[in-house]
């Protein structure tokens, strides 16, 4: 798979007649959530495939394209779908992608190649092609240990803050850009002209 990655997206709509039409068929580039480039190097690539506001969601009326705009990474009143990209870092020490959680409940699927996931308890297991994980909440790492990236599905959906089962308490929730602020740094000491794409 090169570098640079896309992700074809097709919307559906209605006519004014009320007839299904496909409203849009676009190819889409992947882009670096640092500066809204198209994706190179060790940073995945995202794709914003849509928001989907309010619940029920909002079927009426136009698209509206997000891919490229500023989006928390969970929306707290809609869905997100993203595509996220990941290239491959083989054995070598991964500091972009760390620990984190979100507030949601997640469904990220294996479009293409392969996903090592593992839990704040230092327990790991390998996705393959096709697998789907249901993300509850839970503190974890992805990382591409592959030598060829990979791409997944994620689905972010809003959930009740997180609680310990013995005590109810609340877990805390780890800033879920870590890997993004880190990087961010470290292209604005070198450019100084660093601009979020996503936040």
């Amino acid at each position: 798979m090169s570098s640079t990655t896309t992700t074809r997206r097709i919307v559906t709509g209605h006519s004014p007649s009320g007839r299904a039409i496909f409203d849009s068929d676009e190819i889409l580039t992947s882009l670096n959530p640092v500066d809204g480039q198209p994706a190179t190097g060790i940073i995945p690539g995202i794709t914003t495939i849509c928001k989907a506001s309010g619940f029920p969601a909002k079927v009426n009326g136009p698209f509206i394209d997000f891919h490229g705009k500023k989006l928390s990474l969970v929306d707290k009143a809609g869905v997100i779908c993203r595509v996220i990209d990941f290239p491959p870092i083989g054995d070598a020490e991964d500091q972009i992608n760390t620990a984190h959680r979100t507030q949601s409940v997640d469904f990220a699927a294996v479009v293409d190649g392969e996903m090592q996931l593992t839990l704040d308890d230092a327990t790991k297991t390998t996705l393959k092609k096709g697998d789907v994980v249901v993300q509850r909440g839970t503190m974890h790492t992805w990382r591409n240990v592959s030598n060829e990236y990979c791409k997944m599905l994620f689905v972010l959906i809003p959930s009740e803050k997180v609680l310990v089962p013995a005590t109810g308490g609340v877990l805390s929730r780890r800033q879920c850009h870590s890997w993004i602020k880190r990087r961010a740094e470290t292209v604005k000491s070198e450019s100084q002209e660093s601009e979020w794409a996503f936040r």
